[in-house]
């Protein structure tokens, strides 16, 4: 099974991510945790491309939507054969700390900021692109919060500010998922403005109650 975890900067993917891969391992199923792609180790090819990748504005690292797009679908390709395949086939959970939909919501996001491209067009593009990039998850989770709350989170926690130009951005990358939510059933919509941390844990659980995950009850009890 593959859960990942998709939202803006600040929106609390790594928290809940880490709060369930936990929820899951007390309850007696095994579980392979995979952090955001720029803070875990990788082999010297997926070091390389991540290297490539990790250049410039966070936001807009070559100034070219197309570089992007194929840099992130072969770092999530290499992540996936080298990190999740294995997992998955030896009837781990895996959970991802942004998955194949986070290649989706920034490429989308340049293209409609930078391009104009009519949204139907520019998902058409991106899901054949993803196809090289592995499988996408069988639930992807999106921490929707309002941009300007994520960013403000985000800003706080790092201790910077973000620019006009990367905030602008952001709020295109916040109308990209709303454009994916609305075509793409796998992933599922937990709006966490005012939620704490436990209630959104909660309400987690219960996005992917339907999900077959072995020996595990989803309870919220212990």
């Amino acid at each position: 099974m593959l859960i990942a975890f998709e939202g803006l900067p600040g929106a609390g993917k790594t928290t809940q991510s880490r709060a369930l891969a936990a929820h899951l391992s007390q309850r007696g199923t095994a579980v392979t945790y995979l952090p955001d792609n720029l803070t875990r180790h990788a082999e010297p090819l997926g070091q390389t491309l991540l290297t490539l990748f990790d250049s410039g504005d966070p936001f807009s690292r070559h100034d070219s939507v197309l570089t992007d797009t194929y840099l992130a679908a072969a770092i999530r390709a290499d992540t996936y054969v080298t990190h999740i395949a294995s997992a998955l086939a030896a009837g781990t959970t895996v959970i991802e700390d942004r998955g194949l939909h986070t290649l989706y919501s920034y490429s989308l996001a340049g293209l409609l900021q930078k391009h104009r491209t009519p949204p139907d067009e520019a998902i058409d593009w991106l899901q054949q692109v993803g196809a090289f990039a592995g499988p996408a998850a069988d639930r992807s989770v999106w921490l929707r919060l309002p941009p300007d709350d994520a960013i403000a989170r985000a800003e706080q926690r790092q201790g910077h500010t973000y620019t006009d130009e990367q905030r602008a951005f952001l709020r295109y990358v916040h109308d990209a998922y709303t454009a994916l939510a609305e075509t793409g059933p796998s992933l599922r919509v937990i709006d966490v403005s005012g939620l704490g941390t436990d209630d959104t844990h909660q309400a987690v659980l219960a996005a992917i109650a339907d999900l077959t995950v072995p020996a595990v009850d989803l309870s919220t009890t212990s």
